[in-house]
């Protein structure tokens, strides 16, 4: 793990995993209240596998804001994994 910046309402850091793939989180916060978020697992060269994420800019989705990148940034789909515990699921049951 890399913590890239930490303090009391955002937290960045790089996840590096056994199987050479990383997970890049950003999180933003307000008191308890998480109000923004992404999280990017990416290969071990960098390209996308899946990212999650909830700006307000994909308003056709189900679930907007929470929404996901599957293989690349322009395949979207909708999201019910909105926490970093939900997407280390994800990971560790495609495993």
């Amino acid at each position: 793990m890399v913590p890239l910046e930490l303090d009391g309402e955002s937290l960045r850091l790089i996840l590096y995993l056994k199987d050479g793939t990383n997970l890049r989180v950003t999180e933003q916060w307000s008191e308890k209240t998480l109000k923004r978020y992404n999280y990017y697992w990416l290969t071990s060269n960098n390209e996308l596998k899946i990212g999650w994420d909830n700006a307000p800019h994909h308003t056709r989705l189900a679930n907007f804001p929470d929404h996901k990148h599957v293989g690349e940034r322009e395949n979207l789909e909708p999201s019910s994994e909105t926490s970093l515990e939900a997407v280390m699921e994800i990971i560790f049951d495609g495993k």
